[in-house]
């Protein structure tokens, strides 16, 4: 019997790959829950553990430590290695550390196992931008990448709700308890995939090699540009969000549900976003994509110049509300791409390149809600927002086509 008919999957090889992108979106998910379900806990963990709002705030900051540690150092280790045991590994480590966080009997147990869990976390989402790269090609890779970058907003919606009905029912543990169990459902999964996950490098792991992988890209202006877009774009969109509790509570009597609900619509515009986006891979391709996107963001930037122009200090919330969809739709379209395209221009460092734009992604949206929250909740932040994810669109583009016709001159030189 061979390797395949032995499979505990039982599906035709496009069935198995769709299984797969389903469970890795699924993964990626949780793993990004881990950083807010727990945050509607918060008063009840300062109580059981003795300790103050603000220290109890410093798990977030070990959690971010850990990814960020795990992602530049940990992460270049999936091209040396069979990514089936590389995301066996991470979703092990994380499992242990949800559960050390489950049973954690002090604050400072509390941060270590954070950082542990998100050591292991932290090279999920790498390694399965490694596994789409590797399973899938063209227009199809492309559509996939669509669909694993849903992960983000799925969490941003579930994950606050999910906590605050288990600390209902509970206590704060069993959300780190139900992310535990989510990760071993995965280490099961891969334990029983046997398809092949292969490594793409034969060579060994070295500092010095990887140096030069990053130095490498650094050097690759198309990458950079393709590397900065996701995280110009989901910093945006954090300052929207975090200043909607200040902006809105006028309007809404600071009733903390509706502004839940005013902040999860536009969520909601990009997940179906995403599958439009998925349809137009499918028919029309990535340049196509790519020109919806730009095309959104250019009616968000006009009808934002107009509400700032013309209504002052005074929109409605309607009026903000669209312009939150319009980000999101727009985000839905040129994300994936960008995404797709930096992997492209990083095929021999796939998950390097990975690490670098999760890496930007994270650095350019800690420093959007460090403005945020310094400048307050008020109309010019917004402001701020609009003109600087407008500007990045066009700076970006500016540049892709400047460093092209740079390319494409040199390139005439060279064959004189």
């Amino acid at each position: 019997m061979s390797e395949r008919s032995s499979n505990i999957i039982t599906l035709s090889r496009t069935e198995s790959r769709k299984l797969l992108a389903l469970v890795l979106l699924f993964l990626n998910v949780t793993t990004s829950a881990a950083v807010s379900i727990y945050i509607p806990c918060m008063r009840q963990m300062v109580a059981d553990l003795g300790t103050t709002n603000a220290l109890i705030q410093m798990t977030i900051v070990a959690h971010l430590m850990g990814e960020f540690v795990g992602r530049v150092c940990l992460g270049p280790l999936v091209d040396f290695h069979n990514n089936r045991s590389i995301i066996l590994t991470a979703l092990s480590v994380s499992a242990f550390g949800h559960l050390g966080c489950m049973l954690a009997p002090s604050l400072i147990v509390l941060m270590i196992m954070r950082f542990i869990q998100a050591l292991g976390a932290s090279t999920i989402y790498i390694v399965s931008l490694s596994i789409i790269n590797n399973k899938f090609s063209g227009q199809e890779k492309a559509s996939i990448v669509g669909i694993l970058e849903l992960y983000q907003p799925i969490a941003w919606l579930v994950s606050p709700l999910a906590g605050a009905l288990l600390s209902e029912l509970g206590n704060w543990r069993l959300s780190f308890g139900l992310l535990m169990l989510t990760h071993l459902l995965g280490v099961v999964f891969f334990w029983y995939y046997k398809e092949s996950l292969k490594k793409h490098k034969s060579s060994g792991l070295s500092v010095c090699g990887l140096l030069k992988d990053y130095r490498s890209l650094m050097k690759n202006s198309l990458f950079v540009l393709y590397a900065l877009v996701p995280g110009f774009f989901a910093g945006g969109y954090m300052i929207f969000m975090t200043n909607c509790p200040f902006i809105c509570s006028k309007f809404l009597c600071n009733n903390s549900a509706n502004i839940a609900m005013f902040s999860a619509i536009p969520l909601i515009f990009y997940i179906i976003s995403t599958f439009a986006y998925g349809l137009t891979i499918k028919k029309c391709g990535t340049r196509t994509a790519r020109r919806i996107g730009t095309g959104v963001y250019i009616v968000f930037g006009i009808y934002a110049a107009y509400l700032i122009f013309s209504q002052e200090h005074h929109w409605a919330l309607s009026e903000l509300q669209i312009l939150m969809c319009l980000q999101c739709i727009g985000s839905a379209f040129l994300v994936p791409v960008s995404v797709f395209k930096a992997l492209k221009t990083a095929s021999n460092s796939a998950s390097v390149g990975a690490s670098t734009v999760v890496v930007f992604r994270n650095i350019i949206m800690s420093i959007c809600i460090s403005i945020s929250a310094k400048f307050g909740g008020n109309i010019s932040t917004i402001s701020a927002c609009v003109f600087m994810t407008v500007a990045s669109i066009l700076t970006l583009t500016a540049a892709r086509k400047i460093i092209k016709v740079k390319r494409r001159r040199l390139e005439a030189i060279g064959r004189r």
